[in-house]
């Protein structure tokens, strides 16, 4: 997964522009001056610097909590906590170390395996023996918290927390400088932990000389959101994404926060305005009620492991529809059935397709922009848009996998 990133122009008033120079990490060239204990501590000092909300903005305000928590899979290198009992692990990680390259992600991996073993009581004490060690005083989980929140109700907070554990709802970060694993390996090692909930990300720490002799520290979000979209989606068994993660955890009564019900309400709304608006014409068609996020799905025929999905992607200014299949034998026939009618599904879309395959997931998929005002001044729009393409795309392709199912 080779990126690479323009450098950041430092603007002066008083003489010429200056072109940031990149300080290597890793690698013959790589400084000393930085290891990974010094890029852990800065993580740990300064969460609000992690993009988290770029991967899953239900883990926006992290808190951290300690460092270095001993578990039987080995010590997690930073912990932190949302104010609604969301955890999320940090690995810190300087590529200096080829052998690292390809164990850190089954690392961090095997800490939420154990993690999703734990109690409550087995992290407070974890997390009290860290801060012992590191800080010489001994805090509790709901205490560090509490420090920001002090609003926080604690029965509520442990509740919260021992779902979290118990499902492996997690966010999974590893940060360092010049992550180049390709996605399919990634994806390789998610599929052995398909039975946990977590979020993964890799985030790129780029650091950048000054001319006053200090640096600047720049995190990115290494992958495509796509890319991480379709890795929730393979943890998952192969149908679950972003959207319904946040279903489900309206279900499981997690702590109300208002920024995020207010993004819930913003879009089921939107979803309900649209369908009654733009009914199907296939009658038989199964509808799910309106979800609370930037997905709308139609399920295709039982034994395909496939559905329709509506998407804006609101950030991007962009709205699309999109089928996928799993890898699997008969996603792959099913895939591949379609592909030999390319040309005549094509001209029932009447809309240009991109017909995809990666190492875990394989589909067609149609995206227009519409800009920043997609769900205020341009809604009507982007409704009439999405609900010609759905219709389009539910006509063209249940028939046809009714009928490859029978013929199967």
């Amino acid at each position: 997964m080779a990126v690479t990133h323009p450098l950041p122009i430092l603007i002066s008033s008083a003489g010429p522009n200056i072109l940031l120079e990149r300080v290597p990490l890793s690698g013959a060239s790589g400084t000393s001056a930085y290891n990974e204990d010094w890029l852990q501590d800065l993580l740990y000092k300064h969460p609000e610097s992690l993009p988290v909300a770029e991967i899953n903005p239900s883990y926006a305000g992290l808190i951290p909590i300690c460092r270095e928590m001993l578990t039987p899979a080995g010590p997690i290198d930073v912990l932190y906590a949302t104010r609604e009992g969301r955890l999320a692990v940090l690995e810190a990680k300087l590529w200096r170390n080829p052998e690292a390259r390809r164990k850190v992600i089954g690392q961090i991996l095997d800490y939420a395996k154990e993690l999703s073993h734990w109690t409550y009581e087995t992290l407070d004490a974890a997390v009290r023996a860290a801060r012992r060690r590191d800080q010489g005083t001994a805090r509790s989980l709901f205490e560090i918290v509490r420090e920001q929140h002090a609003e926080l109700d604690e029965a509520q907070f442990i509740d919260s927390v021992s779902r979290s554990l118990r499902r492996g709802d997690l966010l999974l970060l590893i940060a360092g400088d010049g992550i180049r694993e390709n996605v399919g390996a990634i994806t390789n090692f998610i599929e052995d932990h398909g039975t946990l909930h977590f979020t993964f990300g890799l985030i790129e720490m780029a650091i950048y000389r000054m001319p006053d002799g200090m640096h600047l520290v720049q995190p990115r979000v290494l992958a495509h959101s796509e890319v991480i979209r379709r890795i929730v989606v393979d943890v998952r068994g192969g149908q679950l994404d972003e959207a319904d993660m946040e279903s489900e955890d309206d279900e499981t009564g997690s702590m109300p926060r208002p920024d995020l019900e207010q993004q819930r309400l913003k879009f089921s709304a939107f979803w309900k305005e649209w369908m009654e608006k733009f009914p199907l014409d296939d009658q038989s068609q199964p509808i799910k009620k309106p979800t609370t996020w930037t997905n709308q799905f139609f399920d295709m025929p039982k034994g395909s492991k496939s559905r329709v999905a509506a998407v804006v992607a609101e950030k991007g200014g962009q709205a699309g529809v999109y089928m996928g299949f799993p890898r699997d034998p008969e996603g792959d026939r099913i895939y591949a059935a379609l592909l030999e009618e390319q040309a005549a599904v094509n001209e029932a879309i009447g809309q240009p397709l991109k017909w995809y395959t990666t190492d875990n997931w394989q589909g067609v998929a149609i995206w227009r922009e519409f800009g920043d005002q997609m769900l205020t001044s341009r809604r009507a729009e982007v409704q009439a848009w999405l609900g010609d393409v759905v219709n389009r795309f539910v006509n063209t392709f249940r028939p046809r996998i009714e009928s490859l199912l029978r013929d199967e």
